[in-house]
């Protein structure tokens, strides 16, 4: 069936570049381009414009507390009522910040800043990006429209994975708190404590062993198949899926 609208321009350009290079190449050359665009793009644009936040709040910015575009959605404004009040504080805060690093820079040069602080920074806003993807998506789990979607298929479309040989002694996980293998519960209730996770986690897999989602693939691997595959999604029945047919075998769906 016909892809949403707003995926029309991802897949002519996934497309085109599978035309111009071939399956293998031009699978890849998309994958580079998404992966660039979420991990180095990706955090920047939603703080500026929202990026990829939806059409529900309108296009918004994290340091202006009014919508920059009229939200389909009026009544769920990113910043309502008193929040307008703190984000302009909280850009006190920011400027000040930005002003050391501009007096920084132009002190001891763009290196040693971007060495100590840029680069850094670029890390932490990738793989807060990549492991939050992760979290949500994958070549196989479907998206749903408002008159399909409810709370319980959304949690149970999250996704548990584990960071595998990137944390063979567990450091990882223990120091983010099992953000990622214990995200599925997260998202029954939020309001559950990091140091219960693990437990609430344990009773949704006993409770609903079919629909709990769990994929051990290492976290590289996982992030280069969902750059390649997570492109455009088209309604099949009541769910709207990724639109891979014919790569089958290249995304190893």
């Amino acid at each position: 069936e016909s892809v949403a609208d707003d995926d029309d321009g991802s897949l002519a350009g996934r497309t085109a570049l599978i035309n111009a290079l071939g399956k293998e190449d031009g699978l890849k050359a998309w994958g580079a381009i998404q992966g660039f665009l979420h991990l180095i793009v990706g955090w920047p644009a939603y703080l500026l414009i929202g990026a990829t936040g939806g059409p529900a709040r309108g296009m918004t910015n994290h340091y202006y507390a009014n919508p920059l575009t009229t939200p389909d959605q009026p009544k769920k404004e990113l910043f309502p009522g008193n929040w307008k009040e703190k984000v302009y504080k909280s850009d006190i805060g920011i400027a000040a910040v930005l002003g050391i690093v501009a007096a920084w820079t132009a002190c001891n040069g763009v290196g040693q800043m971007m060495a100590l602080y840029g680069g850094p920074l670029i890390v932490v806003n990738a793989w807060l990006v990549a492991y939050t993807w992760l979290q949500h998506t994958d070549v196989d789990v479907p998206h749903f429209g408002e008159d399909d979607h409810n709370f319980v298929r959304g949690a149970l479309h999250t996704i548990d994975r584990p960071y595998d040989k990137l944390d063979p002694w567990g450091a990882i996980d223990f120091l983010h708190h099992k953000i990622g293998t214990t995200h599925v519960a997260h998202h029954f209730d939020s309001t559950i404590p990091h140091y219960k996770a693990q437990a609430a986690t344990d009773a949704i897999k006993e409770k609903f062993p079919e629909l709990y989602l769990y994929d051990p693939t290492p976290i590289p691997e996982a992030l280069w198949r969902v750059c390649k595959g997570c492109t455009a999604v088209e309604k099949r029945g009541d769910r709207w899926v990724w639109k891979n047919d014919g790569l089958e075998e290249q995304l190893e769906i």
